[in-house]
């Protein structure tokens, strides 16, 4: 059994641990989640050229096919080297069978990464892995102020920018959501200061707290209600003013894991106005009347498969930068008609 501190997540997953073979990636942000995988990912397979090095499955591949994960883990590669299976987890599929058969027989040149949402302690494949001496669970929650100012630092190491102490405490407040989202926004205001000695407040409110909030946050209302007329006026009018389609994905994020953390809180028992209240109490007052209704059309399963889907069109949109609106407007929209689906 490996307990593994959040401070120590990033330098464990730096150095694999050849007896710790399958690891869990567990908690409410889903940005760091699948930032960290894809960081593992790269670390076990090095500068392999191996195109089959890297294996992605699916939990409901897994569910259907039990024998499905040892076959891969224990594969060798075709040009030798360390092998890497990254199992998405979506929703409750039935694959704690599948990790215990690979706990019980471990491979000696693969890793197991399991990438899942928030899963409660002493429960499920949190609870095996965090109970098996072969595996280790990471739970990965909103980043706090010291890990925000690292991510920051990161940023700002590469582009050899600056910042004023007040626009830094000023992003940190508008940050922190989401580790993708989170990076995203500081690598635009990067971008947009370049060539500037330094970061000041005004940038920050310039690019980050963005004046055309209002529709984005239209967009991914209308996206999170199933309105995919709304979406759609939504969507082309803020690409049609020049922002950016990832600015709406990495809000639509947001607003996701915001929804998902209170309807989790009001199925495990919190009042639904206490959870609203603890959660999103700084949310505006013209804005609340459309989260309870949210609420009522979203349960906390389908809010992580939209989660997933709209992470995934995300880490796509920057692969494939000349079809980024395409495959963002593509995610909002399959939102919209699961959305609809449960209206």
């Amino acid at each position: 059994m490996v307990q593994i501190k959040p401070q120590d997540a990033d330098r464990f997953l730096s150095r694999p641990d050849p007896g710790i073979r399958v690891v869990l990636l567990h908690g409410s942000d889903t940005g760091l989640i699948s930032e960290r995988a894809s960081a593992f990912a790269k670390t076990i397979l090095g500068k392999s050229d191996d195109p089959f090095a890297l294996v992605r499955i699916d939990s409901s591949e897994i569910a259907s096919d039990t024998g499905r994960l040892a076959d891969e883990a224990n594969t060798i590669a075709l040009f030798g080297g360390s092998r890497a299976i990254w199992v998405k987890v979506a929703g409750n599929r039935p694959i704690q069978a599948a990790v215990e058969a690979v706990l019980a027989n471990p491979p000696q040149d693969a890793w197991i990464i399991l990438e899942a949402g928030d899963i409660k302690k002493g429960v499920g494949l949190r609870k095996l892995c965090e109970n098996s001496r072969g595996a280790a669970a990471l739970a990965c929650y909103a980043d706090n102020d010291a890990a925000l100012d690292r991510m920051i630092d990161s940023e700002l190491q590469a582009t050899g920018l600056k910042m004023d102490p007040d626009a830094r405490t000023l992003l940190r407040s508008l940050l922190g959501a989401d580790r993708l989202a989170s990076r995203s926004e500081v690598a635009k205001l990067c971008l947009y200061a370049l060539g500037e000695p330094s970061i000041h407040v005004e940038a920050v409110r310039a690019v980050v707290g963005d004046a055309g909030a209002s529709a984005t946050d239209e967009a991914v209302d209308a996206a999170a209600l199933g309105d995919a007329g709304s979406l759609d006026k939504a969507f082309r009018r803020i690409l049609g003013s020049g922002t950016a389609a990832f600015v709406v994905a990495n809000a639509a994020l947001r607003h996701f894991q915001l929804l998902h953390r209170i309807k989790t809180a009001i199925e495990d028992g919190v009042p639904s106005a206490t959870a609203i209240e603890r959660n999103a109490g700084g949310i505006f007052f013209q804005r609340k009347g459309k989260l309870e209704q949210q609420l009522r059309i979203w349960p906390a399963d389908r809010l992580m498969l939209a989660l997933e889907r709209l992470d995934r069109a995300i880490f796509d949109s920057r692969l494939k930068a000349n079809i980024a609106d395409e495959v963002i407007a593509q995610a909002l929209l399959s939102v919209a008609m699961m959305a609809r689906v449960r209206r």
